[in-house]
């Protein structure tokens, strides 16, 4: 691996073949946006796509937790090109076209992370870095050509980047960024914890996170590589529970977020759930066989070698360099997995038991699980409605849907009893963004502490309403969504050769 510099960019590049496959890579992803505008990451990256000229290269483009990518495989020259013509895109992005790539967005209707992974994320640092994935990501809402050009400006730039690069070097390779600054991300702060938890989020599967302070620790990965296979045996193949069970992990700045994921059979999510705990304390008490480590390890030993283990360790490299952490060779990383015993293994496990969170979907019951671990809302749930204006249901409201809601409105704070009893606090500090009814008679307070109140007039009336409104800052309030224009088809005229037709109304489509 060779690091060089291509118009200030830092390059990391090595010989292959004569088929060359190549990246682009910005420092920026989902984590880097706000709950106001989220998927605006997504829709540059569209833009800049949709820029390029058409060509039969192998190409695309994606935007994930905390980078933005484009890649192409193909002859140097014609790779070599496509990137240019990123770059280019990055500085004059067709914004005309905003309105069109907003609802392709719509259309693909991307997540942005894997739904699991975004839960347990939530649950760790709530509406913050990774954490904002919980919310959506990829589908922009109402956003306008200053917000999507400052963005471009702030994060698309040659500080910001790094080339991936294998293959033979055509002459005169280009990547004529913007300038700008390499952004500082701030780091994240997790929801304090003092043993393992669980918790039920917006999911369809199963998933267990583990946080691990400081840099990769290879003992640990090789620990949870033993722990998704263990699951896989006991879920998928002994069990027929489950079909796949896979990892990710992010990069906080100060520390490691590592999830394993594991889809279930609808009605078996409480004992999917129940299996990978278990399997999980059990390793981090006892430690896998001398078998599992051997398994694991020869494993990534086997996907270091050949061509896709040189890709792997030059797009490592390209993230170390974004992300400010020291460049880890190939033989270091390798090292580190000959050396590591059960023990070890065990020891590196078993000191993410405090972090340890468990998601499983809304509605499941977990059956009583061993361990310590204690159940923990999503979101800010207390005994008691606090001391404030109280409003309920409107009397039609109750008689019809015999609704038991209150909301009470303070100085310090906004607070809901829903139907289920549970009580929701959001601190008017707290909100992040309100988003209006689409008829004008209500808002959505969004709480970066994930707490959510629906108040419209419908629920709780005017002047529950008016005393949340009068609350509310005015820049906490996200833009309406634009009214669509029909579009009137023209009447048609029957040909003379036509019967008498019956009259037309055009109708919008």
């Amino acid at each position: 691996m060779q690091r060089i510099d291509v118009d200030g960019v830092p390059a990391f590049a090595a010989p292959g073949p004569e088929r060359v496959t190549a990246a682009l890579v910005f420092g920026v992803g989902i984590q880097d946006e706000s709950y106001a505008t989220l998927g605006i990451t997504h829709l540059v990256e569209h833009l800049v796509m949709a820029a390029l000229p058409k060509s039969h290269i192998e190409c695309n483009a994606m935007v994930d937790v905390d980078t933005t990518t484009f890649m192409a495989a193909g002859r140097p020259e014609a790779v070599a090109a496509f990137l240019e013509g990123v770059c280019h895109a990055v500085s004059a992005l067709p914004t005309h076209r905003i309105a069109v790539e907003t609802g392709v967005l719509q259309a693909e209707d991307c997540p942005g992370a894997h739904p699991t992974a975004a839960v347990l994320w939530g649950a760790r640092f709530r509406l913050a870095g990774p954490g904002l994935t919980i919310a959506g990501g990829g589908v922009p809402g109402v956003l306008t050509e200053r917000q999507v050009l400052a963005h471009a400006r702030r994060w698309f730039v040659r500080r910001n980047a790094a080339l991936v690069w294998h293959g033979p070097r055509p002459e005169g390779l280009r990547l004529p960024l913007p300038e700008g600054w390499r952004m500082v991300r701030p780091v994240p702060r997790p929801r304090p914890q003092t043993g393992p938890v669980w918790t039920t989020g917006p999911t369809a599967g199963v998933g267990l996170l583990v946080r691990s302070e400081g840099a990769a620790d290879a003992a640990l990965d090789v620990a949870l590589d033993v722990l998704e296979e263990r699951v896989r045996d006991l879920a998928r193949h002994q069990r027929g529970l489950s079909y796949a069970v896979e990892s990710v992990s992010v990069d906080t700045g100060d520390a490691r977020e590592l999830a394993v994921l594991v889809d279930a059979r609808e009605g078996q999510e409480a004992e999917v759930a129940r299996l990978l705990w278990d399997a999980y304390r059990g390793l981090a008490e006892r430690g896998p066989t001398w078998a599992e480590v051997a398994h694991a390890v020869g494993g990534r030993l086997e996907s270091a070698d050949g061509d896709d283990a040189v890709a792997a360790e030059l797009g490592r490299a390209a993230l170390d360099e974004l992300f400010d952490r020291p460049v880890r060779e190939s033989a270091d990383v390798l090292a580190g997995w000959q050396e590591l015993t059960p023990a070890t293994a065990a020891a590196a496990l078993r000191a993410t038991l405090p972090t340890a969170i468990l998601a499983v979907p809304v509605g499941v019951e977990l059956p009583a699980l061993g361990g310590g671990i204690d159940r923990r809302p999503l979101c800010d749930v207390v005994p008691v409605l606090p001391v404030g204006t109280v409003f309920g249901a409107p009397a039609r409201a109750r008689l019809l849907a015999r609704s038991r809601r209150r909301l009470v409105v303070t100085d310090r704070v906004l607070a809901e009893a829903g139907d289920d009893g549970a009580v929701h606090v959001l601190p008017w500090s707290d909100v992040a963004v309100v988003e209006p009814s689409a008829d004008g008679r209500g808002m959505l307070v969004v709480g970066r502490n994930l707490c959510t109140v629906d108040v419209h007039e419908e629920r709780y009336g005017r002047r529950a309403v008016a005393a949340v409104r009068a609350r509310l800052a005015p820049d906490l309030w996200l833009p309406g969504a634009p009214v669509p224009v029909p579009v009137v088809s023209p009447p048609r005229v029957p040909t003379p050769a036509a019967p008498p037709a019956v009259e037309q109304v055009p109708a919008p489509v």
